[in-house]
C-alpha cells in the first residue's frame, strides 16, 4: 500500500514539475518516433475531443496544483527533484529519494485528489468514460503476469 501511495504521489509531483499546456499536446508531431504504445498512454486531448475552454480550465487547474504541490515541498526537495529529472533519472526513484514526511504525503495526496475532482467536473460523460476505459486497461495490464 505504501508503494502504491508513493507511486501516486510521484506521478502527481512529476506532473507538478513538468506541466505542459494541454493545447500543445493536442497537436501531435507525427515525425517524432513514438516510444510508448498507443494502449499504454492516456488518451490525448485530441482523442478526448477537449474544447478550447476545457483545455483552458484544465490548464488552470494543473497550474494551481503545481503551485500548491511545490509549496508543500522544501526548497531542498524541489531542487533535488528538478536536478535529478533534468539529469534523466527515473522519476519514481527521484521521488522516493526525497523522503517526504507523513504530513507532506497527506498534503500532496489531498492536492492531487482535489485537482482530479476539479478536472473530472470539466469533462463530459463521454470523455470520463474514455479515461475510465484506459484506466481499466492499465489495471488489467498490471495484474497480468509478465512473460
Amino acid at each position: 500500500m505504501k508503494l502504491k501511495k508513493l507511486s501516486l504521489l510521484a506521478g502527481a509531483i512529476a506532473v507538478a514539475f513538468s506541466i505542459t499546456p494541454l493545447a500543445a499536446n493536442a497537436q501531435v508531431n507525427n515525425k517524432a518516433p513514438q516510444r510508448v504504445s498507443q494502449a499504454s498512454r492516456p488518451p490525448s486531448p485530441s482523442e478526448l475531443k477537449l474544447t478550447q475552454e476545457q483545455m483552458k480550465q484544465i490548464n488552470q487547474i494543473l497550474s494551481t496544483r503545481s503551485s500548491q504541490m511545490q509549496g508543500v515541498l522544501t526548497q531542498q526537495q524541489r531542487q533535488k527533484i528538478q536536478t535529478d529529472l533534468k539529469a534523466g533519472k527515473n522519476p519514481r526513484q527521484v521521488f522516493a529519494s526525497i523522503k517526504l514526511t507523513d504530513n507532506q504525503e497527506r498534503q500532496l495526496r489531498t492536492i492531487a485528489l482535489n485537482s482530479q475532482k476539479k478536472i473530472e467536473q470539466v469533462l463530459t460523460t463521454e470523455q470520463k468514460n474514455k479515461i475510465k476505459k484506459w484506466q481499466a486497461e492499465q489495471q488489467n495490464r498490471r495484474q497480468q503476469p509478465k512473460k
